[in-house]
């Protein structure tokens, strides 16, 4: 046996005692008035032979209501019986731009960081959906696999910075590629894409392969990370220090740059939505939730749980029962029993 609010079967241990001795005082005292009242035969005379023996009987089942009561409010449960549990969602792979310009600071703290936030904001309010991560620079790699353990995701996401893809570049095409082919092998539902990027491309067939996406009825939400004026690069020491600012090959300082047009396209052909960074970390995770949340809703898991049953109703009708006899069942035929 388990219940479903214990509190009140603590409660129940502290004020049954208390309102057992609370009765027996009153009784007690009412039997002393009766008695300073009335000589011993003469309440013998005016009243119900028996009377007090009833009253005793009356009383116990008062005390027996109140007892039951709290313990119905404490929702006893046992036996157990099998329960199917369905989860319902959509298939995520979020996709992070892990390239060297993610470290330009035009947003706060930088563009990394700014999509590392948004993603755990957003895991914490989309609990039935399966989601992954892929990461790219110079190259896509499949880093956390689709699961609905949203702790996991968040282990996976902790770890990434600019190193963990050692190939240089930005090729979005790439990490668009391998999205694609997780969702067409991996899931039976919905399946879309949310590409976090400063749109700073490396190669030329973004826009093709976003075709092919829509073909396999894959929705592509991008995120513009930065700003269109952008910043240089900060490089930093082992102290965080920043000690110079990424050159070009002629030693230009680098200014890195929001390419909102491609991620525009990206989204437009696949029938998603491009959101700037300017909303904000909270701003851009919620209305990505909002679109997501509008998407038809597959079946993601089905598990079988055994789970106890509420058994409180068999002390409501004894609780019933009680008070049916009190009130119907005639005084004196309390002193036959």
């Amino acid at each position: 046996m388990k219940f479903a609010n214990i509190v009140w079967i603590y409660l129940m241990i502290v004020l049954v005692p208390i309102w057992l001795v609370v009765l027996f005082f009153v009784y007690k005292k009412y039997v002393q008035n009766v008695n300073n009242l009335f000589s011993l035969n003469l309440v013998s005379k005016l009243t119900i032979p028996g009377l007090f023996k009833v009253q005793k009987v009356l009383l116990f089942f008062y005390f027996l209501v109140f007892a039951l009561f709290l313990f119905v409010l404490s929702s006893p449960q046992w036996g157990l019986v099998p329960k199917e549990v369905k989860t319902y969602g959509v298939d995520l792979v979020f996709i992070v731009d892990v390239s060297k310009s993610m470290l330009t600071e035009d947003v706060v703290p930088n563009r990394l960081e700014f999509v590392k936030r948004t993603i755990e904001f957003m895991l914490d309010r989309i609990e039935t959906h399966r989601v992954g991560i892929i990461v790219f620079a110079g190259i896509a790699y499949y880093l956390c696999p689709l699961t609905v353990d949203h702790t996991a995701v968040k282990e996976y996401l902790s770890i990434i910075d600019t190193d963990i893809v050692t190939y240089p570049g930005t090729k979005i095409g790439l990490a668009l590629q391998e999205a694609v082919r997780v969702l067409k092998e991996q899931s039976q539902g919905t399946k879309v894409v949310v590409l976090f990027s400063d749109g700073e491309d490396h190669d030329s067939y973004a826009s093709s392969i976003a075709e092919e996406a829509k073909k396999d009825g894959i929705i592509v939400y991008t995120v513009g990370v930065g700003t269109p004026e952008g910043r240089p690069i900060p490089i930093r020491d082992s102290q965080g220090n920043i000690v110079d600012y990424k050159k070009d090959k002629q030693g230009n300082i680098v200014v890195s740059r929001l390419n909102e047009q491609l991620m525009y396209e990206i989204a437009e052909k696949t029938s998603g939505r491009y959101f700037s960074s300017n909303y904000g970390e909270l701003g851009v995770a919620q209305q990505l939730i909002n679109e997501i949340s509008s998407l038809k809703q597959s079946e993601i898991k089905s598990k079988v749980y055994n789970i106890y049953t509420h058994k409180y109703h068999y002390f409501v009708y004894i609780i019933i029962l009680i008070l049916l006899l009190e009130i119907f069942v005639p005084k004196s035929w309390w002193l036959k029993v």
